[in-house]
């Protein structure tokens, strides 16, 4: 496997939490669009239905403090780093997509 930048997760963008339990992930801010993203610790692609629900919620939080209660969606779409599970919480009005 080769460098990946998920997994090194360099605290260069504003981090919002860092989770150990109930498992390893992080909510900081996207380099590449500026947007709250949560990353799943573990290298892996696909999380468990519980770990997808409870990264969406805490990430949630997150947006809601930031865009408004209803003025963002979660995309799960993983376009530069397909191999590694995160996922971004973008205000509706995002276009760069």
């Amino acid at each position: 496997m080769g460098k990946c930048d998920l997994c090194e997760l360099k605290e260069y963008t504003p981090w919002y939490a860092s989770f150990t339990q109930p498992f390893k992930f992080t909510i900081l801010d996207c380099d590449s669009c500026d947007t709250p993203m949560a990353v799943l610790g573990a290298h892996r692609a696909a999380p468990t239905d519980e770990e997808r629900a409870f990264m969406i919620d805490a990430l949630s939080l997150v947006a809601r403090a930031k865009y408004g209660a209803d003025e963002f969606i979660i995309d799960g779409v993983m376009r530069q780093i397909p191999d590694h599970c995160h996922m971004h919480a973008r205000p509706k009005r995002w276009r760069n997509w």
